[in-house]
């Protein structure tokens, strides 16, 4: 069966370089323009689910917001791992410090998956997604 395409947004609601969440039929789904092509993926993390709209976006790079696991919205391929936290020269109390090295133990055994990706096509100023 295909794809239907259905609209998502105005092309010009999203900046080069920006990127919006939108709901498509009962899907959530995250825009992103660069350099005028426009990318749909997942609005979840294939980390720990958090809403990628928050994220920042480089290039066809998305980061995270919650732990920096870094996607390709080309491919919506996962490209790297959660970052741990640096506090630079700060040092955390030790109690903080403890929690903070237990929970970074459980972490790095939650893997970070890559996301979905959806065909896009840009029609009479709309910004259509294939679901």
């Amino acid at each position: 069966m295909a794809n239907k395409f259905v609209e998502a947004i105005k092309a010009d609601e999203i900046a080069i370089g920006g990127m919006k969440a939108v709901e498509a039929e009962g899907q959530q789904v995250i825009i992103c323009n660069c350099q005028g092509h426009y990318y749909a993926i997942s609005q979840r993390c294939g980390h720990m689910n958090a809403p990628l709209e928050l994220g920042t976006l480089h290039g066809t790079i998305l980061t995270c917001p919650m732990h920096f696991a870094q996607f390709d919205i080309t491919t919506a391929e996962a490209l790297s791992n959660p970052v741990p936290r640096d506090f630079g020269k700060e040092v955390p109390p030790p109690r903080i410090a403890r929690f903070l090295q237990n929970i970074g133990m459980l972490m790095s055994h939650v893997k970070t998956c890559s996301i979905r990706t959806y065909e896009t096509k840009v029609e009479c100023g709309k910004v259509l997604v294939a679901l």
